[in-house]
């Protein structure tokens, strides 16, 4: 071996082991993007507990307004005793014992002067039971009440807990989702104007990252990859990611699927053109992901430009 040779092997071994001590830096975009899917977790189960506190809470204040409903007729039935504490006084007034019913009146509210009015003489042996049965069947109400106040009370605070929590991480989320963008345009070179696509967490972040990663391979009739792609090709492959068997046909894939209104469009959902000649996915932010004849390739477009015939969109169900 000449002595060239054996300097080139040196070097070449030298980087070899350069390589192995010295792993490639990490893309910042990978530790952002975990923030992130940690944070969609969290918000999820947020959403779910303050879904379920609110449907507790609702059942709790419809109690609460049956309750004061059977409550009416005894509230009147008071109002309706308290009244009669006049003519009540006028008879005592006239009997020179108005210190005694002085003091009932003083008992401020119907519901206590009830319990005081049965220590009237003037009041028959019936009024005082009906007195008394009135106020114990109130009583019991009034402490099912009781009872149902402190659940709204403590259900209204854990709701108040809960929104506040979803409101915190849906502006870490907001701050994250800024982040990766600007780590993405640093670490993969992109202008200033240059598309990002947004982050999408779970089966749909699968589907529609497939169909990114399938950008600029060549547009080739009736394929769905993994070398080419026609359009239905393309988004019937993306979502097979998940398990999910789309038909290889635009118009199937239209007639199979609820269909949505424009302005409800989530990443994943399928767009249509063309009189159904023609269907892209949906990557947010008004941007669709497509194998198109007339761009060659797989391509990201806006929504408008994707084709000339915008024609509806739908939503793969349970997603």
């Amino acid at each position: 071996m000449t002595r060239r040779a054996r300097l080139t092997a040196v070097v070449t071994a030298v980087l070899a082991l350069l390589s192995l001590a010295s792993p490639a830096a990490a893309d910042p975009v990978d530790g952002i993007e975990k923030e992130l899917t940690d944070k969609f977790h969290d918000l999820e189960a947020v959403i779910e507990d303050y879904n379920s506190i609110t449907l507790a809470f609702s059942d709790t204040k419809e109690k609460i307004a049956a309750l004061e409903k059977e409550l009416k007729p005894f509230e009147d039935e008071l109002a309706v005793l308290y009244r009669r504490t006049g003519d009540i006084a006028a008879q005592a007034y006239m009997g020179g014992r108005m210190n005694g019913v002085a003091a009932l009146l003083g008992a401020g509210t119907p519901d206590v002067l009830a319990d005081r009015m049965t220590m009237l003489d003037q009041l028959t042996s019936a009024d005082a039971r009906v007195i008394g049965e009135l106020n114990a069947a109130k009583a019991g109400l009034d402490e099912r009440k009781s009872v149902l106040d402190g659940l709204y009370a403590e259900q209204s605070g854990r709701e108040g807990e809960l929104k506040t929590k979803k409101q915190t991480i849906e502006a870490d989320l907001e701050r994250l989702q800024g982040e990766r963008e600007k780590a993405y345009r640093d670490s993969r070179g992109l202008r200033p104007d240059d598309f990002v696509p947004p982050f999408v967490p779970g089966d749909r972040g699968t589907v529609v990252n497939f169909a990114l990663a399938q950008v600029g391979k060549p547009y080739v009739w009736a394929s769905s990859g993994p070398g080419g792609y026609d359009c239905s090709g393309l988004t019937l492959r993306a979502w097979s990611k998940v398990g999910l068997a789309l038909p290889h046909n635009a118009a199937a894939q239209w007639n199979m699927l609820p269909h949505i209104p424009r302005d409800q469009l989530r990443p994943g959902d399928l767009v249509f053109y063309n009189d159904l000649s023609h269907v892209a996915m949906y990557i947010g932010n008004g941007y669709v992901v497509q194998a198109a004849i007339n761009f060659n390739n797989v391509k990201v477009e806006t929504v408008e430009s994707a084709a000339s015939d915008y024609y509806g969109a739908a939503r793969i169900p349970g997603y």
